[in-house]
């Protein structure tokens, strides 16, 4: 009896002796710097948990293709306890809320955790940038329930939509409701000079001519001032007093850091935290910051992803005194779709479209799920879509 007893009290020491690595946030950085962080987990030196609002990593680049039918929506869901099965990452359903840096402690809507390092990928909401009515009378595209409501609504509706924001998310988006209502008009409205303006020259050409080919109305340096509600039509008002009429209005034109506050981390002038070269949060110890959230990178899922694996190196060599690795992003490429069988982007510095380029544009965003039963289940819903109309 004893000895059994001598073994519970090494176990329950051996747990608490464990480092405690807390990462906020389970998308594209949170999720990657899990799965990197295996070594140490798998070795006994350290426990990781997740604090993510959902139970669920959610695919975003793909959550047009839920709301036009492309896809079913629990295709771009993957949960975060497969993912983490034989790595034996804890998942902690909750928001956080605060962080204390000196006394290590994440504060959550329900409790808080203690940590010994701490990895902020709290991603990133949507930016109204205080247009009147924006919020109240637009759709956003920033998770699953509102791709499910776009396309509940672009079914109902019969006549006309509106996409604000004409960046990747906005022309994709616009390609992908003309495959899906082939009736319905569609604007594309920029406050930019032309679409995709983080683009190369080329690359937004040949998505504007595309555009227009489909047969979407495009109108840039267009800014908008408000949005209001006029019986059952939305109306879109321009700096200059002129406006366009919708049945529905879709804004995806920006999105801003979710920053959690941490007391004594210095902050980028566009609200991101600051980071040095390893990722760490300048004027804090033992905080790692990545994505969306941090730094002046773009604020792509690529980044995230690239980050996440250096993050991840950083915390093992912080633990094992080894010399940090500088976060450098590389740029590994740019693709856009425009509609089934089309797209574009840059291979080798060449900017190429067409089928070609939409294999590989679906290409490279499968292999960035995480487990192959999910790349297989949607290889196979994209086949499905070839010779099949899309899902209502």
């Amino acid at each position: 009896m004893s000895r059994i007893i001598d073994v519970i009290i090494s176990l329950t020491m051996s747990r608490v002796n464990k480092l405690q690595v807390v990462i906020i946030g389970g998308g594209f950085g949170g999720t990657v710097t899990a799965k990197y962080l295996k070594p140490l987990i798998m070795s006994g030196k350290i426990d990781v948990t997740i604090i993510n609002r959902g139970y669920y990593f959610v695919f975003h680049p793909l959550l047009h293709e839920v709301a036009t039918g492309a896809l079913y929506p629990d295709t771009v869901l993957e949960p975060i306890k497969d993912i983490f099965k034989h790595s034996n990452v804890n998942l902690v359903r909750d928001l956080a809320t605060g962080i204390d840096p000196i006394k290590k402690v994440v504060s959550l809507s329900n409790g808080s955790i203690s940590y010994d390092y701490l990895v902020i990928s709290s991603g990133a909401e949507t930016n109204y940038y205080g247009v009147v009515g924006a919020k109240e009378n637009t759709i956003t595209l920033k998770d699953l329930d509102d791709a499910v409501r776009i396309k509940r609504v672009l079914i109902e509706a019969s006549k006309s939509c509106a996409v604000i924001g004409a960046g990747a998310t906005g022309v994709e988006l616009a390609a992908e409701i003309v495959e899906f209502r082939k009736s319905m008009e569609v604007c594309l409205v920029a406050a930019s000079p032309d679409v995709l303006p983080n683009f190369p020259v080329e690359l937004r050409k040949i998505a504007y001519d595309r555009l227009v080919k489909k047969g979407i109305k495009v109108m840039t340096g267009e800014t908008v001032v408000e949005v209001k509600q006029e019986n059952n039509m939305k109306k879109i008002i321009f700096v200059d007093k002129s406006f366009i009429e919708a049945e529905v209005v879709i804004w995806v034109a920006g999105v801003k850091p979710s920053v959690i506050e941490v007391p004594g981390a210095e902050k980028e002038k566009s609200g991101r935290i600051k980071i040095d070269e390893f990722l760490k949060v300048e004027g804090v110890r033992d905080i790692f910051s990545l994505g969306d959230v941090s730094g002046t990178s773009p604020m792509l899922a690529q980044v995230a992803v690239q980050q996440g694996k250096i993050a991840a190196k950083n915390i093992i060599s912080t633990i094992c005194r080894k010399p940090l690795v500088p976060f450098k992003f590389k740029e590994k490429g740019l693709l856009i779709s425009l509609g089934q069988w089309h797209a574009a982007g840059q291979l080798f510095g060449v900017s190429m479209k067409g089928p070609f380029m939409w294999w590989v544009w679906r290409t490279v965003y499968l292999f960035n799920f995480h487990s192959w039963k999910k790349r297989l289940k949607i290889a196979f819903e994209w086949t499905i879509d070839i010779f099949w109309p899309r899902r209502y």
